[in-house]
């Protein structure tokens, strides 16, 4: 099952939003149009799995700052619905159910609360905790073994299964390249740059040396040009915190990334192409010993060469659907690129916009599944992102 649904209202400029989603997915919209704000709203949902209601909104924040100016109360409130994937013979067909909750702001500081998580299926909402207002949900408290006397555990596995936190980046090739320090606070995680990749693939090999070699085959399988990859030990750039500096640093022991080609050669990953980079990357996010349901990925165009994006978007679709193999994470992107828009299907992508005449109002999602004429348009020989470049939302969609 993958998530189907999303909704979001009242975070920062989102109003109210209630978008569907497909296990690849594209945001697209001018600057300041609630992309990254969206984003951010779905990783919190995600980590509300794991972690206390404050710690899953990013820093910084006081009070009732991250709600919408324009709201009536101090809530956001965060809801997804899953669906079983369409053609995935594996899967035992499933309804659809939803879960979400609200949370509450204080006037002052960052102890936001929520009366408690819901989950609603066959159109009837049962709550999972009511025992006042608390600092996490009754799925967090389920996963790190408190009782939870209201819920079902039935319901609450089932759940836990499926929201797991999210993995955001935005991801640099060049940075995923480099030789990384040993870093415990990245075990089996990168940082949100990219940066530790050859640390990440070392984890995995001292996890399970067995999956880095059907990743290692898999990513050849992709990439014939070369016949394997390896990891050796060197000296590498450590990451300064909290500035998160690379090259203020220094230099420790760490790993690097070497691949060896068909014709007998070894290169370093600096010298690799920024596509193969990448997509070793998402190959190991997905090969990880506890791999995201999700991954969010923040303009991934800004990281690519343009036609080097077209191969990776178009593996990143076969493995995201496929039914064989590793399963992969269900991905959504955000994107200012007409181009990478033109990778996708009117029903993988959402436009966000602020309306025209009320640029403070808040900012609206619309599938472009709905846009009238949209099939009969590429028909006629355009890319959806010609279409976005070239028309405006009211031609596009027939109204302002």
């Amino acid at each position: 099952m993958f998530l189907s649904r999303f909704g979001v209202k009242n975070y920062k400029c989102l109003g109210e939003i209630d978008i569907p989603l497909t296990p690849i997915h594209v945001l697209i919209g001018e600057n300041d149009a609630g992309k990254t704000s969206l984003l951010e709203a779905i990783a919190a949902f995600c980590a509300s799995s794991e972690m206390e209601l404050a710690t899953t909104f990013p820093a910084p924040w006081d009070g009732p700052e991250l709600v919408f100016h324009g709201s009536s109360e101090p809530c956001v409130h965060l809801w997804g619905e899953w669906s079983t994937c369409e053609g995935d013979e594996a899967a035992t067909p499933q309804p659809a159910f939803r879960y979400g909750f609200t949370v509450h702001f204080p006037p002052q500081g960052k102890n936001c609360v929520t009366p408690g998580d819901w989950m609603e299926r066959n159109g009837e909402r049962r709550a999972l905790w009511s025992s006042g207002r608390v600092s996490c949900t009754a799925l967090k408290r389920f996963n790190v073994g408190h009782e939870t006397p209201k819920a079902d555990p039935a319901d609450l596995r089932r759940i836990s299964k499926l929201l797991k936190p999210a993995h955001k980046y935005s991801l640099d090739p060049k940075l995923m390249a480099v030789p990384a320090a040993y870093d415990q606070a990245r075990k089996f995680r990168l940082d949100r740059d990219g940066f530790g990749l050859s640390t990440l693939l070392d984890d995995i090999t001292g996890h399970e040396p067995e999956r880095l070699i059907r990743l290692r085959e898999e990513f050849c399988g992709y990439f014939p040009q070369f016949r394997s990859f390896h990891i050796e030990l060197e000296t590498a750039l450590k990451r300064s915190y909290p500035a998160g500096n690379i090259l203020g640093g220094g230099t420790a022991d760490g790993k690097g990334i070497y691949f060896e080609t068909r014709q007998g050669d070894c290169i370093k990953a600096q010298q690799a192409s920024d596509g193969a980079i990448l997509f070793l990357a998402f190959l190991a996010l997905a090969y990880l010993p506890s791999p995201p349901n999700l991954l969010l990925i923040e303009e991934p165009e800004n990281a690519i060469y343009p036609k080097r994006l077209r191969e990776v978007i178009n593996l990143l679709r076969d493995l995201v659907t496929r039914t064989e193999g590793v399963r992969f994470p269900q991905i959504i992107m955000s994107t200012h690129s007409p181009y990478v828009a033109s990778f996708f299907e009117p029903e993988e992508v959402t436009f966000l916009s602020r309306p025209p005449d009320d640029p403070d109002g808040p900012v609206r999602a619309r599938p472009l599944r709905d846009a009238p004429n949209i099939k009969e348009r590429l028909a006629d020989g355009f890319y959806l992102g010609e279409l976005w470049y070239n028309l405006s939302e009211e031609d596009l969609f027939g109204e302002p």
